[in-house]
């Protein structure tokens, strides 16, 4: 193992410093490269800055912005003085932006643009630690350098870096060999479903730790490139994206957006990427939306191929010998098929890892049957991003896989999935009070509930808290039952409710521009979007595919009736976290009306189903 963070990222950058490091889109133009060489550079320079403005180590230095060369930029920079960088969403929160600075002691933020500077400075009084805002894009005038106003530019920083290093050359690397590897190299908050995030206080031995055990489940090398999208503000991108390329090479690719995904997928052609699964979906949506549009024999042919694909997946999570004859189709299936499908999502992808949130199963088994290797994981802030994942050559689909070889994991008597190991965080950042809820008896309290099956593979039912008691005192998991909604081709979310009740009810959004290809398909009459779901044909087919997929749940498990929102979960509305969490407790509130609505008997049927009707 690696002496700490510092170590290993001088380790990695000097022995390739020719190599391409980092690729990225430059304005208008095509995707630019920087060498490793560049990229240490920019690292130390801004290292030197920081120093030179009063940077010690222990120092808590946070970054305000979309995912760059230039934020990881910043992070090792941080890190290599021994301080601990503190990411924050750009989407977060007046309050959350203001609780986090705060809490964590921030002495330093590097910010994205003019729009997140003046965030910070609505809160800048209550911020007493805050010293210096280092503005990384200036737009305008008002990005001018203004180091008496409390901000200056990223390259002003860098400037003042190269100059403070002819004076103090060796500072830095003073600085990394002093640190240990139970220092704290990052405070990554919480998404905060229920309320104020809290700081995971994550070491340098937590982070390299999890990056020792993820390589030989997940192997990658110099010759891959990634294609980051996820915002590095969340654990999963952080440490299987920047840590993990720092710690095994490649190139890290920076998406422009998560709207240009597709095009550039096209243009950078990684080997790898890192989804939630809400991206999942869209990809495999788009995907299935062209299969829709071939004609009848090659459809034909498709799912005849899918099929086959699904079959040699199955044998493998089974450990079963592939016969003969499967192994001939799946060569078939392989010529005609599946080669022209994984050129239409990216040439050279190879792996794709979700996690965050639970998979569509559907979309899993699809990229596994066409060839591209789709693992599920789970993972926590608490646990450095992931505990377990699906092995590359065993996929069980609707599992997580087995934990990681450092990991520990036992099911408490209530269900809850208890962790413990050296990847594990051991406590919240001045917050003893959450630190002694969640960390007891050596062992982290997920409340997340599971089950383990006889090959150890961990199957996630249910959040704790989520779980709903109904009027006959039945336990019901909602996020199975959404799921399940969720498979629908044209559903985006569902949120199920139903504690106290006799039966539940749900709340569906659509994927607008999905929905519309397949009413404009149906010939459906409607003139927007706002018409289409109330529109009788969509609660028809919902109505029908919901109930059709339901078949393995309980007759109290199955969902009722529904309702159809004219809008999609957002984060800017409160309804999501900043990582795509649903936030039960306020869309509850919200929609209490709706709500109370499909509860009642006398509920109308406008937009509403009764889907137990007619089902044997």
């Amino acid at each position: 193992m690696y002496k700490n963070l510092a170590h290993m990222f001088f380790d990695r950058s000097s022995g390739r410093l020719a190599q391409p490091a980092v690729s990225f889109k430059d304005g208008r133009n095509g995707y630019t490269n920087l060498t490793w060489q560049q990229f240490q550079t920019m690292v130390e320079e801004l290292g030197f800055g920081l120093a030179s403005y009063g940077l010690v180590p222990g120092d808590s230095v946070a970054i305000f912005a979309q995912g760059s060369p230039n934020w990881i930029g910043a992070d090792f920079a941080t890190i290599i003085n021994g301080g601990k960088s503190v990411p924050i969403y750009p989407t977060s929160s007046q309050s959350d932006i203001e609780s986090i600075l705060a809490n964590s002691e921030a002495k330093f933020v590097f910010v994205q643009d003019e729009k997140l500077l003046k965030k910070v400075n609505a809160v800048r009084a209550q911020l007493p630690a805050l010293q210096q805002a280092v503005l990384i894009k200036a737009t305008s005038s008002e990005g001018a350098d203004r180091p008496d106003d409390g901000f200056i530019t990223f390259e002003k920083l860098r400037e003042v870096g190269r100059d403070f290093a002819t004076k103090q050359p060796s500072l830095l690397k003073e600085r990394a060999e002093q640190i240990n590897l139970e220092d704290p190299a990052t405070l990554i908050y919480t998404s905060g479903t229920t309320g104020t995030p809290k700081g995971a206080v994550i070491t340098h031995r937590n982070i390299l730790s999890v990056l020792a055990a993820i390589q030989p489940v997940l192997p990658i090398s110099e010759a891959d490139v990634y294609l980051s999208y996820l915002p590095l503000s969340h654990v999963f991108e952080r440490i299987c994206g920047e840590f993990y390329w720092a710690y095994s090479g490649g190139i890290y690719a920076f998406a422009e957006s998560i709207e240009t995904m597709a095009k550039n997928l096209g243009e950078v052609e990684p080997t790898m990427i890192l989804v939630v699964p809400r991206v999942l979906d869209r990809i495999y949506n788009k995907v299935k939306s062209g299969i829709s549009g071939a004609s009848p024999r090659a459809q034909k042919l498709i799912e005849w191929a899918l099929e086959v694909g699904k079959e040699v997946v199955r044998a493998k999570s089974e450990g079963k010998q592939i016969r003969l004859a499967l192994k001939l189709k799946h060569a078939i299936s392989e010529k005609l098929v599946f080669k022209k499908l994984r050129e239409r999502i990216g040439k050279r992808l190879r792996l794709v890892v979700s996690g965050g949130a639970p998979a569509t199963p559907s979309a899993i088994e699809f990229f596994n049957a066409i060839g591209i290797c789709t693992l599920e994981g789970y993972g926590l802030t608490e646990t450095c991003a992931p505990s377990h994942v699906n092995l590359m050559n065993k996929v069980k689909i609707g599992t997580v896989g087995p934990q990681l070889p450092s990991v520990e994991m036992k099911i408490a008597e209530d269900g809850e999935i208890l962790l413990r190991g050296p990847s594990i965080v051991q406590s919240y950042f001045r917050n003893d009070e959450a630190s002694e809820e969640a960390f007891k008896d050596g062992w982290f309290h997920t409340g997340d509930i599971g089950t383990v099956d006889g090959d150890n593979f961990l199957r996630i039912t249910d959040r704790k808290k989520d779980l709903i008691i109904n009027s006959a005192g039945k336990n019901i998991a909602p996020q199975r039952i959404e799921a399940i909604i969720k498979s629908v081709p044209l559903v985006s979310q569902a949120v199920v409710f139903g504690d106290k009740q006799k039966a539940l009810v749900a709340l569906i959004t659509l994927d607008e521009h999905t929905a519309i290809e397949y009413a404009r398909e149906k010939n459906w009459e409607f003139n927007a979007f706002e018409d289409l779901v109330s529109n009788p044909e969509i609660t028809n087919y919902l109505k029908k595919e919901i109930r059709l997929r339901s078949g393995q749940l309980a007759d109290y498990e199955q969902v009722k009736k529904f309702r159809v929102l004219p809008q999609d979960l957002s984060v800017d509305s409160g309804e999501l976290t900043a990582t795509l969490k649903v936030k039960r407790p306020a869309i509850s509130s919200r929609y209490a009306d709706i709500i109370q609505e499909l509860y009642s008997e006398k509920a109308s049927s406008g937009g509403d189903s009764e889907l137990a009707k007619g089902r044997r």
